[in-house]
Protein backbone atom coordinates (compact mmCIF):
# COMPACT_ATOMS: atom_id res chain seq x y z
CA UNK A 1 0.00 0.00 0.00
CA UNK A 2 1.59 3.21 -0.71
CA UNK A 3 0.86 5.81 2.12
CA UNK A 4 0.97 9.47 1.92
CA UNK A 5 1.99 12.28 4.72
CA UNK A 6 1.17 16.09 3.92
CA UNK A 7 3.52 17.26 6.78
CA UNK A 8 3.08 21.25 8.04
CA UNK A 9 3.98 21.19 11.45
CA UNK A 10 7.66 21.96 12.86
CA UNK A 11 8.86 18.71 15.28
CA UNK A 12 7.85 21.63 18.19
CA UNK A 13 4.11 21.83 16.92
CA UNK A 14 1.18 20.35 18.93
CA UNK A 15 0.52 17.25 16.48
CA UNK A 16 3.66 16.17 15.41
CA UNK A 17 4.17 13.30 17.57
CA UNK A 18 1.29 11.55 16.61
CA UNK A 19 3.16 12.36 12.82
CA UNK A 20 6.00 9.95 14.48
CA UNK A 21 3.35 7.22 15.85
CA UNK A 22 1.94 7.04 12.20
CA UNK A 23 5.11 6.52 10.98
CA UNK A 24 6.15 3.82 13.27
CA UNK A 25 3.27 2.11 12.52
CA UNK A 26 3.21 2.01 8.72
CA UNK A 27 7.00 2.69 8.51
CA UNK A 28 6.72 -1.08 5.94
CA UNK A 29 4.54 0.20 3.00
CA UNK A 30 5.61 2.44 0.63
CA UNK A 31 5.76 5.94 2.26
CA UNK A 32 5.91 9.94 0.67
CA UNK A 33 6.25 12.29 3.01
CA UNK A 34 4.99 16.29 1.43
CA UNK A 35 7.08 18.72 3.25
CA UNK A 36 4.89 22.20 2.88
CA UNK A 37 4.97 25.30 5.44
CA UNK A 38 6.71 24.85 8.27
CA UNK A 39 7.05 21.19 7.73
CA UNK A 40 9.69 22.02 5.59
CA UNK A 41 11.99 22.27 8.65
CA UNK A 42 11.67 18.93 9.11
CA UNK A 43 14.32 17.52 7.37
CA UNK A 44 17.42 19.36 7.72
CA UNK A 45 21.00 18.05 7.89
CA UNK A 46 22.80 18.02 11.45
CA UNK A 47 19.44 18.73 12.97
CA UNK A 48 18.17 15.85 15.96
CA UNK A 49 14.37 15.52 14.56
CA UNK A 50 15.84 14.94 11.05
CA UNK A 51 17.95 12.53 12.47
CA UNK A 52 15.67 11.02 14.71
CA UNK A 53 12.82 10.85 11.48
CA UNK A 54 15.62 8.92 9.43
CA UNK A 55 16.40 6.74 12.34
CA UNK A 56 12.46 5.67 11.86
CA UNK A 57 12.22 5.01 8.19
CA UNK A 58 15.34 3.23 7.46
CA UNK A 59 13.96 0.22 6.52
CA UNK A 60 11.35 1.42 4.53
CA UNK A 61 10.49 -0.66 1.69
CA UNK A 62 10.11 2.75 -0.63
CA UNK A 63 10.57 6.21 0.82
CA UNK A 64 10.26 9.33 -1.79
CA UNK A 65 10.35 12.84 0.07
CA UNK A 66 9.14 15.80 -1.22
CA UNK A 67 9.51 19.57 -0.23
CA UNK A 68 8.06 22.58 -2.17
CA UNK A 69 10.68 25.15 -2.88
CA UNK A 70 9.22 28.35 -2.02
CA UNK A 71 8.53 27.22 1.10
CA UNK A 72 12.55 26.34 2.04
CA UNK A 73 13.06 29.45 0.75
CA UNK A 74 10.75 31.35 1.96
CA UNK A 75 11.64 30.26 5.43
CA UNK A 76 15.66 31.25 4.50
CA UNK A 77 16.55 27.58 4.17
CA UNK A 78 18.79 26.74 1.42
CA UNK A 79 18.87 23.86 -0.56
CA UNK A 80 22.04 22.85 0.40
CA UNK A 81 21.06 22.08 4.42
CA UNK A 82 18.65 20.23 3.39
CA UNK A 83 19.30 16.05 3.82
CA UNK A 84 19.80 14.05 0.46
CA UNK A 85 17.36 12.82 -1.38
CA UNK A 86 14.86 15.04 -1.49
CA UNK A 87 12.94 16.27 -4.31
CA UNK A 88 12.04 19.80 -4.86
CA UNK A 89 9.12 20.87 -6.17
CA UNK A 90 7.58 23.74 -7.42
CA UNK A 91 3.78 23.84 -7.22
CA UNK A 92 0.91 23.00 -5.46
CA UNK A 93 -0.23 21.12 -8.46
CA UNK A 94 2.59 18.98 -8.89
CA UNK A 95 1.51 17.70 -5.27
CA UNK A 96 -1.72 17.25 -5.90
CA UNK A 97 -1.39 15.21 -9.11
CA UNK A 98 1.39 13.25 -7.35
CA UNK A 99 -0.92 12.44 -4.73
CA UNK A 100 -4.35 11.56 -6.75
CA UNK A 101 -2.32 9.57 -8.92
CA UNK A 102 0.04 7.71 -6.68
CA UNK A 103 -0.70 7.95 -3.26
CA UNK A 104 -3.91 5.26 -1.91
CA UNK A 105 -4.93 6.73 1.64
CA UNK A 106 -2.87 10.43 2.56
CA UNK A 107 -2.58 11.15 5.97
CA UNK A 108 -1.87 15.30 6.67
CA UNK A 109 -0.69 16.79 10.81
Amino acid sequence: MHLGFLLTKTPSEEGYNTFLKFIEMYKSHDLTIYLVGNGVYNFRKNYGASEHLLELLKNSPSLKIYSCEDDFEARGIGKETLIEDIIPFKTYDTIVVDIMENQDQIFSF
